[in-house]
């Protein structure tokens, strides 16, 4: 009879079922409110009468009745419903876009913020105001326009020239300029904000990397923005020589004129293309560099792409875009826009997501946010490995009163997108 017993017991235990609760959680409703009348207590008393329930809801959110209140709450309860009840438009934004300045961008700007808004699945509205110059009468047209119609954010992604005049200007909605940084320009107006990458932290960060008594070497070429990173890192540290580079893409014989590139540290401040065929004709050369450093102005799966991975061995580049929800980024993609790698797409998110969520209460999908009128980045540090951009860990701040900057530990495999380059001066 035991052993009878002792198999009943063996054979209850194998077949045994744990019981745990599941971690998904519970599925709740949230109820879109489209409709833009306002409704009486008779009327939310008759659609109760007419069984519609979730119209009822949906305008009852303000009653003061406390019967219709207590029936409100208990079919809130019933169907597990949010308490968030938008209206017909939750979110206004209007894009002011000098297509003929910034050519494409334009365009990349307002489609990479649209897919935004359609993956919060919250009611918006959202205009395009494409203008072709940025004269003083064109920009106060616009400015007249969107200010006429109240909206909630007016995004201006704009030059500094552009970003002037706004800012001396009395401006009821707020407007934010994904084109550049505050300390490019004197702005005091507390209704503009920024999203510009900052290049000189960018290079304050690579400077660390910067050996004692190396030969520095600056490369640039004729454009603003080359000519200006030069500037940042003559201004960081001790530079020996700058190379500027001509349209033509032969560079050899200027390398050869130059034998010190050899076992140098080269801060590259030229766009992809051009710094991709700069590296490959150092190889060319037989010159092996100590170290090649860029901004942001290289961070692209082209330098991957257009280069050989000798050319690139010792190569370490600075990134200020950080990390968006997984689902966004895919989405945005879908409609051919990017904002793993092009940082003008990835601020106009990123600006868009802070206010959208100080509007609607919606949970952020970024994690930038603004701090003396511009948006804040963590500066993380990638090497050019064999097939993608691999995180590197940041060497110390020299001050310890320097803000705190992180890494990422991870990032996905790239694939080819288009650099983007702008140049902001007047």
């Amino acid at each position: 009879m035991r052993k009878v017993i002792s198999a009943l017991l063996l054979y209850s235990l194998l077949n045994a079922q744990i019981q745990l609760l599941s971690p998904i959680p519970l599925p709740s409703t949230v109820i879109v409110d489209l409709d833009v009348n306002d409704y009486s207590k008779v009327e939310l008393e008759q659609l109760l009468q007419e069984g519609q329930i979730f119209t009822f809801l949906a305008k009852s959110k303000d009653v003061n009745d406390t019967e219709l209140a207590a029936i409100r709450q208990s079919y809130m309860t019933l169907f597990n419903i949010r308490e968030k009840i938008y209206s017909s438009e939750a979110f206004r934004v209007a894009f002011i876009v000098p297509y003929k300045v910034i050519g494409k961008y334009a365009y990349t700007t307002s489609n990479s913020a649209l897919a935004y808004l359609l993956n919060r699945k919250v009611p918006f509205k959202m205009e395009l105001l494409p203008i072709e110059n940025e004269n003083n009468e064109t920009l106060r047209s616009a400015l007249q326009s969107v200010e006429a119609s109240s909206y909630d954010l007016v995004v201006a992604p704009v030059t500094q020239r552009a970003a002037k005049y706004i800012c001396a200007q009395s401006l009821d909605s707020e407007v934010y300029i994904p084109t550049l940084h505050r300390s490019r320009l004197e702005c005091a107006n507390s209704m503009v904000s920024f999203g510009g990458i900052d290049y000189a932290a960018q290079i304050e960060v690579l400077s660390r990397l910067v050996e004692k008594n190396a030969t520095t070497i600056t490369v640039s070429d004729t454009s603003s923005i080359s000519k200006m990173l030069s500037a940042m890192v003559g201004s960081t540290v001790d530079v020996n020589k700058s190379l500027i580079l001509n349209r033509s893409g032969y560079y050899k014989d200027l390398i050869e004129r130059h034998e010190d590139l050899n076992q140098s540290t080269i801060f590259l401040n030229t766009p992809v293309v051009k710094s991709s065929l700069f590296l490959s004709q150092l190889t060319l050369a037989d010159y092996k560099p100590l170290q090649v450093l860029s901004t942001q102005i290289n961070y692209s799966p082209l330098i991957l792409t257009l280069t050989q991975y000798h050319d690139r061995e010792n190569m370490v580049l600075a990134s200020s875009i950080g990390t968006l929800d997984s689902t966004l980024t895919e989405n945005i993609s879908l409609i051919n826009q990017d904002v793993r790698f092009n940082w003008l797409n990835y601020a106009t998110v990123a600006g868009l997501d802070y206010y959208f969520s100080e509007k609607t209460g919606e949970k952020r999908l970024a994690q930038e946010r603004f701090k003396n009128g511009t948006l804040q980045y963590d500066i993380k540090l990638y090497e050019a490995g064999l097939y993608r951009f691999i995180p590197k860990e940041l060497p110390p701040a020299p001050d310890e009163n320097l803000t705190e900057i992180y890494y990422d530990e991870d990032i996905e495999e790239p694939s080819v997108y288009d650099t983007i380059q702008l140049d902001m001066s007047e």
